[in-house]
């Protein structure tokens, strides 16, 4: 459990003091913060999914229907989940982002919060999955 806290701390850190080269234009988009934001929070959900699907898989299994066959292949898993929500990304980025930037922003934040809340449920349910197999439960 502390290397998924210490893998997202080093994340967060690392996306959160990135700077543009000198070549790079300065000017900040109004939806760098909000991205940054759910993409931290879906790293860490996929983090915690990535270690519940190697470590727990006789006990714990993924929800989402459209996943949930790449459950015994937790590197599939991630990478087919992380493509669906970088496809959703584009999609949002792309219809919603230029004309309505705060309304993407808000999708993005709303988007951050339920995956802290997945992140959140899967240690939970690991932190369960270890009491049943250490006999507490």
């Amino acid at each position: 459990m502390k290397r998924v806290f210490l893998t997202s701390a080093m994340l967060a850190v690392s996306i959160l003091y990135a700077v543009p080269a000198s070549a790079q234009d300065d000017r900040a988009s109004p939806l760098k913060l909000p991205t940054i934001v759910w993409a931290t929070a879906a790293g860490a959900d996929w983090i915690t999914t990535y270690h519940f699907s190697s470590e727990y898989r006789d006990l714990l299994h993924e929800e989402n229907p459209l996943i949930r066959g790449l459950d015994r292949h937790p590197a599939w898993l991630v990478t087919a989940g992380g493509a669906i929500d970088v496809a959703t990304w584009w999609v949002g980025n792309r219809f919603l982002g230029r004309t309505h930037p705060r309304w993407m922003a808000a999708a993005l934040y709303g988007g951050a919060a339920f995956r802290v809340y997945l992140a959140t449920y899967n240690m939970r349910m690991m932190r369960e999955a270890q009491g049943i197999r250490d006999g507490r439960r």
